[in-house]
């Protein structure tokens, strides 16, 4: 075979093979994308509420939140932040806050087993956790 005749073959290999590449490439390019998605969620997922009324969200354990607690007479409680990217089933599945109008503020939907367990009108309210104030009174 002449040189002339190969050229044009070599040329159409490496364009495939140019293209199996870049696609190999752009497919661990938004495989490395989703993987930075959670790692550069905010960590700090646990608040110190004090019993003086302040809170203190930096914490990224349970244990660090009772470590800073402990002897304060305060409490732990998850960090309450609804996320703006969420589907919109994922939206109707979280809690839903309603508007109290004696003092303007919003309380959440007492949706889960630990709330309606722990915030219930049957315990009295000295003896319910602190984050009872955040949700309405279950039913």
């Amino acid at each position: 075979m002449s040189v002339s005749k190969l050229a044009p073959r070599m040329v159409v290999i490496v364009m495939a093979l140019s293209r199996k590449v870049l696609g190999i490439i752009m497919v661990a390019a938004a495989s490395a994308s989703f993987m930075v998605g959670p790692a550069a969620a905010d960590p700090y997922r646990w608040c110190a509420v004090e019993s003086g009324g302040g809170t203190n969200c930096s914490f990224i354990t349970i244990e660090q939140c009772r470590a800073t607690i402990s002897g304060n007479s305060g409490s732990c409680e998850p960090k309450q932040i609804l996320p703006s990217h969420l589907s919109p089933a994922a939206r109707s599945a979280a809690p839903k806050t309603v508007s109290t109008t004696s003092s303007g503020s919003s309380l959440m939907e007492c949706v889960t087993n630990s709330c309606r367990i722990n915030c219930s009108h049957k315990i009295a309210k000295r003896f319910r956790p602190k984050w009872c104030v955040y949700f309405q009174e279950p039913v």
